[in-house]
């Protein structure tokens, strides 16, 4: 798959011709990111080397298959598995009432995807800059455009992002401080995901689940 310098989008996300928007969209979220920084162990995205070079390849995104069996959760369904896994169950906002919940292997897959980005973007690290929260947007961006692209009518997939204080380590993150994660419904229900190195995890089984302040959906 190739990708072109231009980036054109027009209207919401345009028409969504090739991955022209993705990574102008990825441009748009890494904000102040377009300058070169190093941090050894992470990643942050390295625009201005990715302006330089005539065009960007990135590997084939899954397929999203519009016929496959899902499932409709409302917000309110939401809030019931927050509150029956957690003890102080997180605010929970949104802009649409009701969510596509996808088979949870296209989930999985796309979650492998992401991951591979990071090296075509030069994608690294830098807080402040572009650190959890950048991740964690990026990664719902990106689930969102691959289900638009592929024309995907019947809602919006069942994902968002959660900040969180770590009172214990996950996923290589240290404890005592806020962090932003991913937040995904699927065919098997609520999952949190690192989107830092791909760990994915039930929402029952997060350490940090007791401690989800805010979700975003």
């Amino acid at each position: 798959m190739t990708i072109l310098p231009q980036f054109p989008c027009g209207g919401r996300l345009g028409r969504l011709r090739g991955w022209y928007c993705p990574v102008a969209l990825v441009v748009w979220l890494a904000g102040a990111g377009w300058t070169r920084a190093e941090s050894a162990g992470r990643i942050v995205p390295d625009f201005a080397a990715i302006a330089r070079d005539a065009m960007v390849a990135l590997p084939p995104p899954p397929p999203w298959d519009t016929k496959q069996t899902a499932s409709v959760w409302t917000i309110d369904d939401i809030k019931t598995e927050f509150a029956r896994v957690t003890d102080t169950p997180p605010r929970v906002n949104y802009v649409r009432a009701k969510l596509l919940r996808p088979e949870h292997a296209q989930l999985v897959d796309f979650k492998g995807w992401f991951r591979k980005l990071e090296k075509p973007l030069k994608i690294r690290f830098v807080d402040q800059l572009w650190d959890c929260d950048n991740y964690a947007n990026c990664f719902v961006a990106f689930a969102d455009l691959l289900s638009l692209r592929a024309g995907e009518t019947r809602g919006s997939v069942c994902i968002g992002w959660a900040s969180v204080f770590y009172r214990f380590k996950f996923a290589g993150i240290r404890a005592g401080g806020a962090h932003a994660v991913v937040v995904v419904g699927t065919s098997q229900g609520l999952f949190i995901i690192e989107p830092q190195d791909g760990t994915m995890v039930a929402l029952r089984d997060f350490p940090n689940r007791h401690t989800i302040e805010e979700v975003y959906f």
